[in-house]
């Protein structure tokens, strides 16, 4: 199997993994929330009177970038709590997760790390052997 191969079945297995498909039902409610839209669209464009503002330089008003800057830290926290944002939180975290996994794993291989037994050391490794209580 080709290098290229290998990737592909790799990308369908990713695909055909439950957190994949939790992400993309997420994702779907995200965008089916118009009122979840409508606060990410007001979340974009206060970010972009902040940028407006900042610009100005010696010019900006400081009074109205902090108002800017609460306004918008308040509507984040407004986002991040609707259930369908927590729900896209979630799985988008499993999703990173399994990522990680997938960088640490081919981590070990360039390494030259054996694919058939390899695995990812504990958290707690310090990289010096000499401190190694034998996580493999």
């Amino acid at each position: 199997m080709s290098l290229e191969s290998a990737l592909r079945e790799l990308g369908k297995e990713i695909q055909a993994d439950s957190r994949f498909a939790a992400l993309q039902a997420a994702a779907a409610a995200n965008d089916a929330d118009k009122s979840l839209q409508e606060k990410m669209q007001e979340l974009q464009l206060l970010s972009l009177k902040y940028q407006q503002e900042a610009g100005k330089a010696d010019e900006a008003d400081k009074d109205r970038i902090a108002e800017l800057q609460q306004q918008y830290q308040n509507l984040y926290e407004e986002i991040m709590k609707n259930e369908n944002m927590e729900k896209y939180s979630a799985a988008a975290a499993q999703m990173e997760e399994m990522a990680q996994y997938i960088s640490k794993m081919i981590g070990l291989f360039f390494d030259g790390q054996d694919p058939a037994t390899c695995e990812i050391p504990e958290e707690n490794c310090t990289h010096n052997c000499s401190t190694c209580g034998g996580c493999h």
